[in-house]
């Protein structure tokens, strides 16, 4: 797909068919599809200055993607500050991007800036956001964290039954809710009830029981729990 595409771009003045910052995106998304990585960073280099284009929002978040799945994080953190030297502001979809590479290499302190930055640029956390650095904080095994993160999103408004359970982290969440209770902290009884129907499709019936019964012992929680 790449070459073709490579082919076809550079034969588009012979077709009298201008080279614009749209056909520009096209030919790094075909890389990308085609998973050119360390090739998309060259076109990017490239082809702008020597074909007078001026790459666009579209055309940065597609080469931020491909370094940052290339794990060249501080390339796309250069490319996050072009940006807006370019008076270009970069959107939620670029931020999770780069959020996910970071948290995925454990890269916290950079994703923590990335936060900041966003702040600053008053560029809105998405439900996806909050999701990324959830889950990180679960792979982590930082259960004090991901609750105070957890309450921290809810009460921004984000619905509980929205945010993934990954199968894979069954056994974490049934550590979370049983943390979560034993500190009294406040979590919903929505997120409890989608850990005890996981804890069963998973066959742990008598671990389901036990989060069940442990909830019901609680008053803020009693009768709210069922077994599917």
């Amino acid at each position: 797909m790449d070459h073709r595409a490579r082919k076809l771009f550079d034969e588009m003045p012979h077709l009298n068919c201008p080279r614009t910052v749209f056909s520009f995106n096209a030919l790094l998304e075909a890389y990308l599809k085609s998973e050119k990585y360390d090739e998309i960073g060259g076109l990017f280099r490239e082809l702008p200055p020597k074909l007078s284009i001026q790459p666009d929002l579209v055309s940065y978040a597609t080469a931020i993607k491909a370094l940052c799945r290339a794990g060249l994080l501080d390339s796309a953190v250069y490319l996050m500050d072009e940006i807006e030297n370019h008076g270009i502001k970069p959107n939620i979809v670029t931020c999770n991007t780069s959020l996910t590479a970071f948290y995925e290499r454990k890269r916290f302190s950079e994703a923590e800036n990335l936060w900041a930055m966003m702040e600053k640029r008053n560029i809105i956390p998405d439900l996806c956001s909050h999701n990324i650095k959830l889950i990180s904080l679960v792979k982590a095994n930082e259960v004090s964290k991901a609750i105070q993160f957890f309450d921290e999103t809810v009460n921004k408004g984000f619905k509980p039954d929205k945010f993934q359970l990954h199968a894979k982290k069954v056994d974490f969440a049934l550590d979370l809710c049983k943390e979560a209770m034993k500190s009294r902290k406040a979590i919903h009884n929505t997120i409890m009830q989608r850990v005890v129907n996981c804890l069963v499709e998973h066959s742990k019936i008598e671990t389901a029981r036990e989060l069940v019964k442990l909830a019901q012992s609680y008053k803020s929680f009693r009768n709210e729990l069922s077994l599917p």
